[in-house]
């Protein structure tokens, strides 16, 4: 269990390494569409799991090797994941930039700016859904610099916020995710794309599920339990 894109168990997509160790991986459940955490039983001394006492999901034997499935932490910000577990897969990442993205792009639409975008703002669910919570200011850390500099806030702005805030998940990793992220924090206003072109910058580096003949009908989508 190495590489990124290898299916476990016919049904579980590895997304990345949960961890610096790579004990413990980022993926993606293609039946209910749900993030989870897939561990080898065979490591010694056992690494930490994502979140504390977390529930086993499922328990798959594949190519000689049986896995524990973990139930992916429960709503929590991302700067709470940051500090627990560092970095986050790419794969993980680029899918909460696009969740991200795609509701600013709809706020912006309508002329209104979130302003409190950052990793504190930033509040992941149980399923593996990144949505923004509402109130505060963004950390200085992710303000664009011409904000930084006096200026008022406006889109390019925000676009500036929600790549910092990526790059702050990706940490020092190389990936095609990194050029995107850059993209969106070009210290020229001008340069950086609407947050429309942003969702979908990131939409085309968020792995696929291959197929739509696979995985269980749609209305089995909204059921996260443990199974």
């Amino acid at each position: 269990m190495t590489r990124e894109g290898t299916l476990i168990g016919d049904r579980y997509r590895l997304l990345g390494p949960a961890g610096p160790d790579a004990a413990v991986w980022h993926a993606q459940d293609e039946r209910l569409d749900r993030i989870v955490a897939v561990k080898p039983l065979f490591d010694e001394p056992a690494p930490a799991i994502p979140a504390p006492r977390a529930a086993i999901c499922d328990v798959v034997d594949d190519d000689r090797t049986t896995y524990l499935v973990l139930e992916y932490p429960g709503a929590r910000t991302l700067a709470e994941l940051l500090g627990e577990h560092g970095a986050l897969a790419p794969g993980l990442v680029a899918r909460f930039g696009t969740q991200l993205a795609a509701a600013l792009a709809a706020a912006h639409d309508e002329g209104v700016l979130h302003a409190a975008v950052d990793p504190g703002h930033v509040v992941i669910s149980a399923d593996g859904h990144a949505r923004i919570a509402g109130g505060g200011r963004t950390a200085p850390a992710c303000l664009a610099p011409e904000v930084l500099d006096g200026g008022f806030p406006d889109f390019p702005a925000e676009v500036y916020s929600l790549g910092a805030t990526l790059h702050a998940a990706l940490g020092q990793q190389r990936h095609p995710l990194t050029e995107a992220v850059l993209r969106l924090r070009h210290p020229d206003p001008a340069a950086r794309p609407t947050m429309a072109a942003a969702e979908a910058l990131l939409n085309g580096l968020t792995p696929r599920r291959p197929g739509p003949d696979r995985g269980a009908p749609r209305g089995l989508a909204a059921d996260y339990r443990c199974v």
